[in-house]
């Protein structure tokens, strides 16, 4: 508990802070920051399109092998060339890589506790790729690992702050040369970021901050808090955690669901979009019956290329259609400021309507630095919809599968 108490304060002296609650008028006149406004796109639901948003969208089945055989793949990336595809097996995890074509090129890192291995961290977002070098990077309970192109080990970092009882490391994500990783403090409900280079030494040099009380009680630089919600459920407290993803080489920060940040490689921090709710907004320490009449973005479903945001909304008991999940699709145009909701007009219809060729709908998990969006299917629910819908590729493609074949990969772009 010393050692943790130690690295704590460590954390709280030197970082950036924010307050929990940002409380400016957001006018991007003077401040930068876009507002994406929920109010002004409800009742104008609509059919959007795939079309509207890319121009060719193609089907890659993985590689079906004894060594590869592949579960759910919920959160696969693409970037270089490479699906990078993380399975779980009780407690450990494998991370797979297949190429373009979808051939299985064999396994990244391997369990263990030595020197580019990695142990499990409970999480599909363990695995992330580096827009510098394009080397696939693993983050494990205590260090980030990071491999070549084709696998091999390079070099492993050690997290300077390690998770205990009461503090969890929730992801790491290469910044330039440096590191940035988000962290919950369970004693303090508080989630925080913090920097640290390839020695594993916490970045000093943080400019001075307004004083606060720490736990113990001295008084010391504010920590660089990220805003987080305490999200009553029927047994049991959910925590809105802070949720970090890569464009191009800046990371994106969403500490709650208000405000979206942006890191530059330089670790400066900027403020871009502030998300309004008006009348739906879902207040601090909310009842399970005010968050039920709330509407609230989930983070970690975000997606974001040059053009776009790819949103998704919590409606709670607010969905006209009363789907179950309550979740409603949106897609923010950075260019003209509006934000449109998708119309669901069947229980599928998640995302955009495919007019590309006339195949399922699609909406993205991931998008590439080269800007291809994908989404995997399982192989049982590929043959389905391919008897549903009426594109050619989709059948000429299940037509190649069984219900135990490998996920097959949408990519669109």
């Amino acid at each position: 508990m010393k050692k943790y108490q130690l690295l704590y304060l460590s954390v709280v002296i030197i970082f950036f802070a924010h307050s929990c609650r940002e409380k400016s008028t957001y006018d991007s006149s003077s401040t930068g920051i876009k507002t994406i406004s929920l109010p002004d796109a409800m009742g104008k639901e609509r059919i959007v399109n795939l079309s509207e948003v890319a121009q060719s969208i193609h089907y890659i089945p993985l590689e079906t092998s004894d060594s590869s055989l592949l579960g759910n793949i919920p959160r696969p990336i693409l970037e270089n060339g490479v699906f990078y595809v993380t399975i779980r097996s009780g407690f450990k995890e494998e991370f797979m890589m297949y190429n373009i074509d979808g051939k299985f090129l064999g396994k990244l890192g391997r369990y263990g506790r030595a020197a580019g291995e990695y142990q499990t961290n409970m999480s599909s977002l363990a695995l992330s790729v580096d827009s510098k070098s394009g080397n696939p990077i693993i983050f494990s309970t205590n260090k980030v690992i990071e491999y070549d192109k084709k696998g091999n080990f390079i070099k492993e970092v050690k997290s300077p702050v390690e998770s205990t009882f009461n503090l969890m490391l929730l992801r790491v994500k290469k910044l330039g040369d440096n590191y940035i990783s988000t962290l919950y403090d369970f004693d303090q409900r508080k989630a925080f970021y913090l920097f640290f280079n390839a020695n594993g030494e916490v970045i000093e040099g943080a400019p001075e901050l307004p004083k606060a009380q720490n736990r113990d009680g001295v008084k010391n630089k504010e920590s660089n808090e990220v805003s987080t919600r305490i999200l009553p459920a029927s047994n049991a407290i959910g925590i809105s955690t802070p949720y970090m993803y890569d464009y191009k080489d800046n990371t994106r920060l969403m500490g709650n669901t208000d405000t979206l940040y942006t890191f530059n490689p330089k670790m400066e921090k900027r403020a871009l979009y502030h998300f309004e709710y008006g009348k739906y907004e879902l207040p601090l320490n909310s009842t399970g019956d005010q968050r039920l009449q709330s509407i609230f973005l989930i983070p970690g479903f975000t997606c974001e290329w040059e053009d776009y945001l790819f949103l998704t909304y919590n409606f709670g008991n607010n969905i006209p259609n009363g789907y179950t999940p309550p979740l409603v699709r949106g897609v923010f145009n950075k260019k003209s400021g509006e934000l449109t909701l998708l119309e669901r007009v069947t229980p599928e219809l998640w995302g955009f309507n495919n007019d590309l060729d006339n195949g399922a709908p699609f909406w993205p998990v991931h998008i590439s630095n080269q800007g291809e969006m994908i989404m995997p299917l399982s192989a049982a629910k590929f043959i389905e919809l391919s008897e549903k819908y009426d594109s050619p590729e989709m059948k000429r493609v299940a037509a190649t599968l069984t219900e135990e074949s490998n996920p097959v990969m949408v990519v669109v772009k």
